[in-house]
């Protein structure tokens, strides 16, 4: 990075921003080896993103057989002041299905409640939806033109800025 990006800043930024939306464009990969995109609505606890799918999503039925997926956090067009250039966060990473009777998913689906309201109670029985915590490997956030940043590392907290010849 060079001095004038500060990447404490921009760790600021890039949570700010993945924290203000509530649904994600997910991307996985059918039997056939084809490319599916989707959309559901998210919730980040420490260190992970979680799903709340159900298996007659071809989404779910796809992590069920592999557990790589992508995510696409993206600003809106109405809030783009240039399309070409739309603040987003693209992430790689692996999914892990949680049981329900962990503790771990009740205190998760608590938490879903208190961002996506009492519809939480009307899915939540459903015996075909399930928990999945996303972790992400690697990924990148893009703030505009020039301004786009790697991120690894333990809570994708390693940021470096990518120069224009790609290094």
């Amino acid at each position: 990075m060079t001095d004038e990006q500060d990447p404490k800043q921009i760790l600021r930024e890039f949570l700010a921003f993945r924290d203000s939306l509530k649904t994600v464009h997910i991307a996985t990969q059918s039997p056939d080896g084809l490319p599916e995109s989707s959309y559901a609505p998210y919730l980040w606890f420490e260190q992970s993103c979680y799903l709340y799918l159900s298996d007659l999503a071809k989404h779910a039925i796809n992590l069920n057989l592999d557990p790589n997926i992508g995510l696409l956090f993206i600003e809106s067009e109405e809030n783009s002041q240039n399309l070409f250039a739309r603040r987003r966060i693209i992430l790689q990473g692996t999914v892990l299905k949680i049981d329900r009777e962990k503790e771990l998913f009740q205190q998760i689906m608590a938490q879903f409640r208190l961002r996506f309201g009492s519809f939480i109670d009307v899915i939540e029985p459903l015996q075909d939806f399930h928990l999945f915590q996303v972790n992400p490997r690697s990924g990148r956030f893009i703030l505009g033109f020039a301004q786009a940043y790697e991120l690894s590392g333990e809570g994708l907290s390693e940021i470096r800025h990518i120069n224009p010849d790609g290094r």
